[in-house]
This record gives C-alpha cells, sequence and structure tokens, in this order.
C-alpha cells in the first residue's frame, strides 16, 4: 500500500492536471489517455505496447504490466516501425535506426530512435520429423499399388514380378514384404532385397546394428504411426528354429488398426486391412524407417 505521503503528492499532480482527484487517481482504465516525455499515448499492457512504456502511478491500481504507452509511428529507408528507447525497452526482434538527417523519425533525445522490426509472419506448423516424414513417403508410394495381385516371393526395386515356386500362378505381383521393400527402395534408394532383409522374419529378427546400417529401428508397437512395418507370427519369437512363424508384413496406416498390404492368394490384391480383423495379434514391436 503507497504511503499517506505518496498519496498527497499524487492527489497534487492530478489537481494540477485539471481534473477531479477522484477521477484521475481512481477512474483511469486501460486504454486511457496518458502522457509521457516522448509524447501522448494511452494506458496499455507492455506486452501490447508497440512504443515506449513509462510506468506511470496514475495506471488501473499501478500495476507493472499496465503503463502509459507512447506509440509514435517512424520510417526510415529500413522501413516503417515506432519510437522506442534504446536505454528504456530496447527493440527486441528489430534493428534501431536514428535517420540520416532532419527531419529526424523520432522525437526527444539520440536514446529515442525508430525500432523498425521484419513483417510478422504466421508460424507455420511444426515440419515432420525426417522418420515421419519418410514413413509418410513410403505408405504414400505402397498406396499406388492399389490392387496389383499377390504373387509369392514377388517384388523387387523394380516393382511387381512373377510368383515364385512352390506357389506359382502366373500372377506378377507382391507379396507382403515385396511390396514393403519395393516401397521402401522407391523412397530411399536402399535394396533391402540385396540387404537380405526381404524375407519377413528376416527383417523383424535382425540386429539393432542391421537394422540402422540400413535405416531402421524398432519402436514398441503402442507408438506405432502411419509407415510403420507391422508383423505378425504367433509368438513373434526371434530364436533360432522359431523365428519363421513370423509369416506377414504390412504398412501402418495410421496409429490405430489399419494397415496396407499383399494379403495372400485368395484375396490376390494390394488392399488395405483392418488388424481388429485380422485373426492374428501383431508382434510387439514395429519397424520404423528414416
Amino acid at each position: 500500500m503507497k504511503s499517506i505521503g505518496a498519496f498527497t503528492f499524487i492527489l497534487s499532480l492530478a489537481v494540477a492536471a485539471g481534473a477531479s482527484p477522484v477521477e484521475q487517481i481512481f477512474g483511469r482504465a486501460v486504454g486511457d489517455k496518458c502522457s509521457g516525455p516522448a509524447g501522448n499515448g494511452t494506458y496499455k499492457s507492455t506486452s501490447k505496447c508497440d512504443g515506449i512504456s513509462y510506468q506511470q502511478a496514475f495506471c488501473p491500481n499501478d500495476p507493472d504490466g499496465i503503463q502509459c504507452c507512447v506509440e509514435i509511428p517512424c520510417k526510415v529507408s529500413a522501413g516503417t516501425g515506432f519510437c522506442r528507447s534504446l536505454s528504456h525497452g530496447g527493440c527486441s526482434g528489430g534493428t534501431f535506426h536514428a535517420g540520416t538527417g532532419a527531419p529526424w523519425p523520432c522525437p526527444g533525445s539520440s536514446d529515442i530512435q525508430c525500432c523498425v522490426k521484419p513483417p510478422a509472419t504466421e508460424n507455420p506448423p511444426n515440419p515432420p520429423s525426417s522418420s515421419e516424414d519418410v514413413g509418410a513417403k513410403i505408405l504414400a508410394k505402397a498406396l499406388t499399388a492399389a490392387g496389383t495381385p499377390y504373387a509369392w516371393g514377388g517384388g523387387s526395386c523394380s516393382g511387381p514380378s512373377e510368383d515364385q515356386p512352390p506357389y506359382k500362378y502366373g500372377d506378377i505381383g507382391y507379396d507382403c514384404s515385396g511390396l514393403l521393400c519395393w516401397a521402401v527402395c522407391q523412397v530411399t534408394g536402399r535394396d533391402l532385397f540385396k540387404a537380405g532383409l526381404r524375407v519377413t522374419y528376416s527383417m523383424y529378427c535382425a540386429s539393432d546394428a542391421t537394422l540402422s546400417a540400413n535405416g531402421m529401428r524398432k519402436v514398441e508397437y503402442a507408438q506405432r504411426r502411419a509407415g510403420d512395418a507391422v508383423f505378425f507370427g504367433n509368438s513373434c519369437d526371434c530364436a533360432p528354429g522359431r523365428r519363421d512363424s513370423i509369416h506377414h508384413v504390412g504398412i501402418m496406416m495410421d496409429s490405430g488398426t489399419r494397415m496396407w498390404n499383399a494379403p495372400n492368394d485368395r484375396i490376390n490384391k494390394v488392399i488395405g486391412s483392418n488388424i481388429a480383423n485380422f485373426g492374428e495379434t501383431p508382434c510387439p514391436k514395429v519397424v520404423r524407417f528414416s
């Protein structure tokens, strides 16, 4: 609380200003007129003041954030702005310009100069991380194979290929891992066929070092997102003699239960499937590409 002496001093200033003391002290509000050393202004939040903020006893209840804001537009060769004080408030995010001659852009001493800031722009949305971007591109490429026949052992970096024995029915297309590896090759240029990761269980059971060398890493299924490779295979056990039970892979279409895949000869086309209706529980990890 202000002392009686300070209150008496403020009261005397109010009387000198020509208005009733009560109105001057307690009737002021944000937006009311005020004056500072650089000129006339209005009371407003310092965070919304483009010019110079002066703390005055007549501001509403004297809060630190509400001060007398004097906004004087100015123009220099570098652009337009507002007059601000070098020593009081500065020119955060901009550059001070004193001007090159009369008429000077700002009144008062050399401490008051024209603050020019770059045009305000809307902040763009955060760009996706590299892995998120790559995964989205892999999914987008795989989607272009919609309706392509299922071909066991089919697929290469060049596209669909003939099915292989023992399921050779004359189809030209992709199997589940062939579709995934083709899309990865098209987007990243990495040949997972030649890297020995074309077989479903070979990719899922690869070491962290092998995955990393080919721009991949394992992530918990609960953290899945579009573009991740999702696997199926009983217990998903990578122990010798059990790993070949990991028999299917799809590409997540979202962070829910939709996946894009080449299911089998019976369905015989690349389609979207619902994991919830797939009849198997996904393996506990997905593979993410970057």
